[in-house]
């Protein structure tokens, strides 16, 4: 059986780049900050709906990959740094829904 190749976008971060050596750096930084809201709401997506009292184990998985991330590529936390200073980072929304119990 034949694999199938992984699609992957080009980096968000890369595109940002091109753009700022173009002298376009408003465009840069809505790129990067199109990207910030792509991974965002991915997340987001891939985790909900979770349970309220899961919200503490949820901070602290995405902690640890996020350290990960940064142990395993060069320059990662920098930026990170940099965008936590330079760029506006979507509001994420959630909607919580309960469930009555069943009383019979």
């Amino acid at each position: 059986m034949k694999r199938q190749k992984e699609k992957r976008m080009k980096s968000f971060v890369n595109r940002g780049n091109e753009l700022l050596q173009k002298g376009k750096q408003k465009e840069a930084m809505t790129m990067v900050e199109d990207g910030l809201k792509y991974y965002s709401n991915n997340i987001i997506s891939a985790i909900s709906p979770y349970s309220a009292a899961d919200a503490g184990l949820i901070v602290t998985a995405l902690r640890h990959i996020a350290n990960e991330v940064e142990v395993k590529n060069a320059g990662a936390k920098e930026l990170a740094d940099y965008l936590a200073k330079n760029v506006n980072a979507p509001t994420l929304t959630e909607v919580q829904k309960t469930r009555k119990p069943n009383m019979q």
